[in-house]
């Protein structure tokens, strides 16, 4: 088609006649007549200065008025004679309806992933919740603090737990947990896990056995994960608390002593879920005044960015620089430093829990 600057038509193909109709085309003289009042104020005010600037203009969006229904465009113009009044301007003009079609579908679609990742998130979080106390308790002559960060972006349920509860009237068990896997498979895992632990550590004050109970449990589980588990009971002193720890594969917790001096301690043993016959080791520490007890997935010292992994190392320092901090604090701190050093984007799930015995 071509136009004047006024946009009064002075050649149309057949082509365009059957784009928006041969008998609409025949009753009209001006192409502007044909746009939308948005449209016709961009043609006076953007299309055709561009056109006395530069020359040309490419892929305009525009809707043309048809017979039928308003068909969206794309408008490519070039100016014949830039800069001259009496020049004439050509427009091609393309159908745009299958691709404003494929852009509603795309728009769809997009609000339809990002309410599916909405509700993947959502779901994530209320199974992880199920999986971690609501709140700490208040275990009388220790301070304690836990803290979990899920993977990735908070969108993935992983198989990280922590518990506490009490198995006598002065007794208390802390365990630690990490189900192989990721999803609602490691999930449903993971609680199977955390209630078999509590169920088997009130029947015996023997953390082996409890641990044995669990293996036998994953093992008749037909398809089941393989799990890492930490326990640790905790038995009230005349001053502090006599700590028994054994570990099923997980990483030994880190002993910090008041004195700022920084050990690793645990019984070990093979993890849970793999074989049968197995048994592990208990390891017995006193929590005196000012000593801190810090227990961990491997989430913390397997975290990587780039090719640079936290490791032990990494932990030790942290540990050493925050000593003093109180429970809670140092948790929390453990946890944050992880996600940061992933650039808040943790490649797997991390739990922490500190037990703290008070120097008063």
């Amino acid at each position: 088609m071509t136009v004047n600057r006024s946009g009064e038509i002075v050649q149309a193909n057949g082509t365009f006649g059957d784009m928006i109709g041969s008998s609409l085309l025949a009753g009209i003289a001006r192409f502007l007549d044909l746009l939308r009042p948005g449209d016709r104020i961009f043609w006076e005010t953007h299309i055709v200065p561009l056109l006395d600037m530069q020359g040309f203009v490419r892929e305009i969006a525009i809707e043309l008025r048809t017979t039928g229904e308003p068909l969206p465009a794309l408008l490519n113009a070039r100016n014949q004679r830039p800069g001259e009044p009496d020049s004439l301007i050509d427009l091609a003009i393309f159908s745009a309806r299958d691709r404003r079609s494929y852009e509603q579908e795309l728009l769809a679609a997009r609000k339809q992933a990002e309410a599916a990742e909405a509700h993947a998130r959502n779901l994530a979080e209320t199974l992880q919740r199920s999986l971690i106390p609501p709140s700490l308790p208040k275990i009388p002559g220790l301070e304690v603090g836990a803290a979990y960060r899920p993977a990735g972006l908070g969108d993935e349920i992983g198989g990280d737990f922590y518990d506490f509860f009490r198995v006598n009237p002065t007794e208390w068990v802390i365990a630690l947990g990490d189900v192989c896997g990721k999803g609602a498979r490691a999930a449903a895992i993971t609680a199977l896990v955390r209630f078999t632990v509590r169920g088997a550590a009130m029947e015996t004050d023997d953390l082996s056995d409890a641990l044995q109970t669990v293996n036998r449990t994953l093992l008749l589980d037909q398809g089941a994960e393989t799990c890492t588990a930490l326990l640790a009971r905790f038995r009230p002193l005349e001053t502090g608390h006599r700590a028994r720890i054994v570990s099923a594969g997980h990483p030994f917790p880190r002993l910090i002593r008041r004195s700022g001096e920084i050990t690793s301690v645990g019984g070990h043993g093979p993890l849970l879920g793999a074989y049968p016959g197995i048994s592990h080791t208990v390891a017995r520490v006193v929590l005196g005044a000012g000593d801190t007890l810090v227990m961990f997935t491997d989430g913390i010292v397997e975290a990587r960015r780039g090719g640079d992994f936290f490791g032990d190392h990494g932990l030790d320092s942290l540990l050493a620089e925050h000593a003093g901090a109180g429970a809670e604090a140092l948790a929390s701190t453990i946890a944050n430093t992880i996600v940061e050093f992933q650039d808040g984007s943790p490649r797997d799930d991390v739990a922490v829990v500190v037990v703290k015995e008070p120097l008063t």
